[in-house]
């Protein structure tokens, strides 16, 4: 094994975790030259390596770390949550995965890094970058605040879209028509952020329009009525409507 801080080109990294992320790291790594072993399942006898990457629930990462760190000069985990007690660095890509990606999916997106030592820093560092991806750093006492933003910007995101494709269903309109909204919505969202590109009625002050979406929600009303009061909130900081923008809600359509 080596004993340099900077990743050899046959760097063997140990991938531990055989789920999604573990079978999409092992083959990004491999493409980039590394010697990769795995992805092996938490059970399997650990191998000796440069590196062994966890890519485990939580809840599994004291027990593993513990078993592997006689066979690895450094241990990571992939876990945005969970602290550096157990291991050396951590290496979070920012991203959603079905286990299927090619190894460019890592190219452009955010990884989340930490070490507890400058030599695993830098390796973090360096394994971000020779993903393709973009390292930035978030410290054990940032990562609640840090994985919780993860989840609002994307399971909670496909919460309010599950809810979307319902009502859409129930109008008689696929969830295919809605697809371009969505994709359109989250561009002026990353250009210009949330207040700014906030539309509808809500930030036309149109309460009987809200008020007439809140009584079809009815299945979906406690969800409707807190992002409603979200939305609100928002809205107080959004530039002032328009006058074309208040005529649309008012102005009937023509014959």
């Amino acid at each position: 094994m080596h004993s340099t801080s900077a990743l050899a080109p046959d760097t063997t990294i140990a991938i531990v975790g055989a789920g999604r992320l573990g079978g999409v790291l092992a083959r990004a790594l491999r493409a980039a030259g590394f010697v990769v072993i795995g992805p092996l399942r938490r059970e399997d006898r650990a191998p000796d390596a440069d590196i062994a990457l966890l890519c485990v629930p939580d809840s599994a990462i004291p027990a593993v770390a513990f078993a592997v760190r006689p066979h690895a000069r450094l241990v990571a985990h992939v876990s945005g949550a969970t602290p550096l007690a157990d291991v050396d660095f951590s290496l979070h890509p920012l991203q959603t995965f079905t286990g299927t990606e090619t190894p460019e999916v890592f190219r452009g997106i955010g990884v989340a890094i930490d070490g507890r030592t400058p030599e695993a820093l830098e390796a973090a560092e360096q394994l971000a970058r020779v993903l393709g991806a973009n390292p930035f750093r978030v410290g054990d006492a940032h990562r609640a605040e840090y994985h919780a933003a993860a989840s609002f910007a994307s399971n909670f995101v496909l919460t309010v879209l599950d809810a979307a494709e319902h009502l859409a269903k129930d109008a008689g309109v696929d969830r295919a028509h809605l697809a371009p909204l969505v994709r359109q919505t989250v561009e002026n969202w990353a250009a210009s952020g949330a207040a700014p590109a906030l539309t509808g009625p809500i930030v036309r002050g149109d309460e009987a329009t809200v008020a007439r979406q809140r009584a079809a929600s009815a299945d979906y009303r406690d969800l409707f009525d807190a992002l409603a009061t979200a939305t609100r909130a928002i809205a107080g900081r959004a530039p002032h409507a328009t006058t074309a923008d208040h005529a649309a809600t008012t102005e009937e359509p023509p014959a």
